[in-house]
């Protein structure tokens, strides 16, 4: 019979890479689902979300680690598996491949794809997973130390074969990768040190999925309106960094205990609600060089989802 702990880590696994590359459409049904894809996007998002949640679980730390190992997965992902800090003509780049670009790093882009997969690739989808499981939330889902070093073997071959896959494309220099080397650890090493005060906020959980749904929105204009409206870079550089910290002191709300369960799914389903509304016009008001075909079946299925988990928790929490 297979255990609860086992039901939730695949849920885990599956989740995190539906919602980052699915949902977001960075990957829609025709790309998402071709089996290659598949497997190496499960192998990256979803091993690497629950290679943390286990970190966090097996080390007693709170969810401040989450966000700040969720960064660590953004900078090796984008610095070192496929490259898109440094490389000026990656494929979504777009005026983000000149503007801000100093000393071969992409500062702009870079900084937006480390907020993006802390909260949408890592934080989001183990919040909901264990608010879904929370009877097994403090408990450790990956029990043998053999299968979680086959994990992280699979998770590290994941970014050693898109790194070679895509080497064709941009060779950043020794420097460059030794520098996100190190950055990367030093994310790890601090993850268990750091604590970030919330930014409180008070009411019915529609004031969580208002928050969410405008951090998103925000989110989108800071880091690819402004730009594209040639702002001083200056400015635009004070803007991230600051959305950067008070990204960290939102969605440091999620920690378990702080907030009523049903609060935590509404601040994770708001930003997801941007990625549902825009599902439809990606598939026919968008001109794209990918296949969008899908697209609004996605995000009406996530909708589903996403709603059944709300009503479900909110059942169990009111008995």
């Amino acid at each position: 019979m297979v255990s609860r702990q086992s039901i939730a880590a695949v849920f885990l696994v599956l989740l995190s890479p539906s919602i980052a590359e699915l949902l977001s459409s960075s990957a829609p049904p025709s790309e998402f689902f071709d089996p290659i894809v598949f497997a190496l996007l499960v192998g990256l998002y979803g091993f690497g979300a629950l290679l943390i949640r286990e970190y966090r679980v097996r080390n007693n730390l709170g969810y401040s680690s989450i966000i700040i190992l969720g960064m660590a997965y953004g900078v090796l992902e984008e610095g070192i598996a496929v490259k898109s800090f440094f490389n000026p003509a990656w494929q979504d780049i777009g005026i983000l491949g000149e503007y801000g670009r100093f000393f071969g790093v992409n500062w702009i882009w870079a900084i937006s794809l480390t907020i993006y997969h802390a909260i949408i690739s890592i934080l989001i989808p183990i919040a909901i997973t264990e608010t879904l499981f929370s009877d097994i939330s403090n408990k450790i889902w990956v029990t043998k130390n053999r299968t979680i070093k086959i994990i992280l073997g699979i998770f590290l071959s994941d970014v050693a074969i898109l790194n070679i896959l895509l080497t064709m494309d941009y060779h950043p220099t020794l420097i460059h990768y030794v520098a996100t080397i190190t950055l990367i650890l030093f994310l790890v090493k601090i993850s268990g040190r750091v604590s970030f005060r919330p930014i409180k906020i008070r009411g019915p959980p529609i004031k969580f999925w208002l928050a969410g749904l405008i951090w998103m929105t925000l989110f989108y204009v800071i880091s690819f309106g402004l730009p594209n409206m040639g702002i001083p870079i200056i400015i635009e550089l004070i803007l991230i960094i600051s959305y950067l910290i008070f990204t960290v002191k939102l969605y440091s709300n999620l920690t378990p205990n702080s907030i009523e369960d049903r609060n935590r799914l509404a601040l994770c389903i708001g930003p997801l609600t941007l990625f549902i509304i825009l599902s439809p016009i990606h598939e026919f008001l968008m001109e794209r060089s990918d296949d969008p075909t899908g697209m609004t079946l996605i995000g009406a299925l996530f909708a589903f989802i996403l709603l059944y988990i709300y009503r479900k928790v909110g059942n169990v929490s009111s008995m």
